[in-house]
């Protein structure tokens, strides 16, 4: 009992939006220990240290996994953590290629394509980075029943390179979506709701059940910074 008391006595002193990740990734736990079964394939795209990775192995362990990370040094140091796991040194969008990536050396998870603003600053690094279309890059036999998307901004660019994929699998997407995406890669929330529900036939919801949202309801949410992380559900019927 003590223990826990201390965790949350620990928590409550940690920042807000770390408290919020920390959430997240608990609720987002729950939703994978809810509808994976051992041989459901998962796609992690913005894999990073592999956190939400390891979690996807852990409830699918009998399943072939796809996991893209751009960056080289955590590439490399996933594909030694999870050897089950097919990971790619790429990063998705919605075209192929090679694409120059910001790098932020002392922050790695603030990397992306476009460089923006860091917490505390720090140096970076441009490099460049092979890119793949995620509808181009899926072995025909893998049959994805939840697509993670963490891409700092990039997310309209990894859904449009993946449309096929969606309508024809119909997986849950869970993606980070913030206020910042639309200063720095032109993405909205309206444009990201339209894309979602009247294009590809889902709902957009919280992690913890919230939902379904309006897109007025969305673009308030994201302006306001109450929610990050979002899961689409398929609409049955739809594609």
């Amino acid at each position: 009992m003590r223990s826990v008391v201390r965790r949350l006595a620990h928590r409550l002193l940690l920042p807000a939006h770390v408290r919020a990740d920390i959430r997240d990734n608990e609720l987002l736990t729950r939703l994978l220990e809810e509808v994976l079964d051992p041989d459901s394939v998962c796609l992690d795209v913005g894999a990073h240290e592999g956190a939400i990775l390891q979690e996807m192995v852990r409830c699918a362990p009998d399943a072939r996994h796809v996991a893209w990370e751009p960056l080289p040094a955590l590439a490399g140091f996933l594909r030694r953590a999870f050897p089950t796991v097919d990971v790619r040194q790429a990063a998705l969008s919605d075209r192929s290629g090679e694409r120059e990536f910001t790098h932020v050396l002392d922050e790695p998870g603030w990397s992306g394509f476009k460089e923006r603003p860091v917490p505390r600053g720090g140096a970076v690094k441009k490099i460049k980075v092979r890119c793949e279309r995620l509808d181009a890059a899926l072995h025909e036999a893998a049959r994805p029943v939840l697509i993670k998307i963490d891409v700092e901004g990039a997310e309209e660019e990894v859904l449009r390179g993946a449309t096929e994929t969606l309508r024809r699998h119909r997986p849950l997407v869970v993606f980070e979506h913030g206020a910042g995406s639309a200063d720095h890669y032109g993405t909205t929330p309206l444009g990201i709701h339209a894309l979602l529900t009247r294009e590809l036939g889902y709902e957009i919801g919280g992690l913890d059940g919230d939902g379904p949202y309006t897109s007025e309801r969305f673009t308030e949410i994201v302006a306001g910074g109450e929610r990050v992380n979002f899961v689409a559900r398929p609409l049955s019927g739809r594609m």
